[in-house]
Parts: C-alpha cells; structure tokens; sequence
C-alpha cells in the first residue's frame, strides 16, 4: 500500500515547524528570579566589633577606645517598593566579653572597669538601594536605628548601677536618673551599609554584608573612629 506522507513525523526546527522558546545565548543575558523578588526575609549571623568610648576601657595611649570583639545576629524583612529602591526594617543583637580593667592611680592599682559581657541590642529602619544584576544584587542601606548598650555592673563612678560623675555624665548607654544612679538608655544611630547577595534558588540567596553603626552622640569623635561594625554571612528568604 502506498504510505501516506501526512503519517511522516514532523521534522525538527526550524524546517518544518516554529520553534516554541527561542535560542538562549551564550553566555545567558536574560533576567534572572532576582526580577520577581518583593519581599526577603534574612538571617545573618554576624561578626561584631564595638571602638566606643567606655569608661575604664582604653588603649595604651590613655585616649583610643579598645576594639572589643564579639559574636552575634542580624535580623532583616524588605519590601520592594519601586525596581532598585527597598525599605528595610532591622534588628540586630551581639554580645562582647570583657576582662576586668585595672591601672595605677597614686601609687595603688585600682580596677577602673568589671568583667563580664557588653550586650548590645538595636532595631532601624530605612531604604536600601539595590542594582539587579540577574543572580546577583549588590545593595546600599542607610538609615536610623536605636540601640541599647548594657555594660556590666560596675563599681566605679559613672559605670551602670552606680553613683553619676560630678558632672551628671555617665559610661556610654547610660543615662544618670532623677536618683542621680547611672542607668540604660536607648542612644539614637546612624547606619550604612554594604551586601552583596547570590540568588541560588528562586526564593532563596545566600550573600554577605558590612555594616557601620555610629551613635549620634559620638559624631564629634569620628578621629578615633567610634562605632559598632558588623560582617555579617547572609541567609535570605524570597516570597
């Protein structure tokens, strides 16, 4: 019997039929998922470092703050408002161990700051600026925060739990009460921000971050360069 040639398979593009998704390049240029992202969760553990001037905690010159080290974690949630333009709320805590301080005064050594941990605690909000590289996505924050600084008891004039100096002043994060005893405050910041985040799965990346925090309080000590640094290894949720 003759074979009817509408019986034939159809032959492979683009001979005989149109071809349902066109070629990709190389390398591949299109969007990436990052183009479909408007809200982010992230979990950053962090690296922190504080240079602020407490009480009985300086360097052998008398003057420059000590850089104490300490270990913590970054709490974010943005929101995609217009293409490259976010706001993000934040939180952030980490903890700084300290050694007891002592120095000669008069002939005797005295201690002039306790041990313990330096805890420190914030929350900010503000807008980040994101450049949408396809997979990757650099980022810019800046914005203001609040942040609560609790140094150990002390037992010297002017540190928390204690009697205010002469002059009513206090150790960084505390403020002297009504009963004239230094307590914890809340001290208004400053912060901005780097990151860089790699877009693995549609709604997840996975990235890093630097940021600096400067109390306003301590804009006049920028030559000794105060602040609260954090580097951080970012884990994000996309949705």
């Amino acid at each position: 019997m003759p074979i009817d040639p509408n019986d034939a398979p159809f032959m492979r593009p683009p001979n005989n039929q149109i071809a349902t998704t066109p070629p990709r390049t190389r390398p591949d240029i299109r969007q990436g998922w990052s183009a479909r992202r408007r809200f982010a969760f992230t979990v950053a553990p962090a690296f922190a470092s504080l240079r602020l001037p407490f009480q009985g905690r300086v360097q052998a010159d008398g003057r420059t703050p000590q850089r104490i080290h300490g270990a913590g974690v970054n709490l974010e949630f943005d929101v995609q408002v217009w293409r490259w333009i976010w706001v993000r709320a934040l939180g952030v805590y980490s903890g700084h161990p300290v050694a007891e301080e002592r120095a000669e005064v008069d002939m005797e050594v005295v201690r002039t700051a306790p041990p313990g941990t330096i805890h420190v605690a914030g929350a900010g909000f503000g807008p980040a600026f994101a450049l949408d590289l396809g997979r990757f996505l650099p980022l810019i924050e800046l914005g203001v925060a609040g942040l609560r600084v609790v140094t150990p008891q002390g037992g010297v004039k002017g540190q928390r739990g204690e009697a205010c100096l002469d002059n009513g002043a206090c150790d960084v994060g505390l403020k002297c009460n009504g009963a004239r005893i230094c307590e914890v405050t809340t001290l208004g910041e400053g912060y901005l921000g780097l990151a860089v985040d790699l877009l693995v799965r549609r709604h997840l990346s996975f990235g890093a971050q630097f940021r600096y925090n400067i109390p306003f309080s301590q804009l006049r000590n920028l030559n000794i360069a105060p602040g609260y640094l954090l580097g951080t290894v970012r884990l994000t949720v996309r949705f």
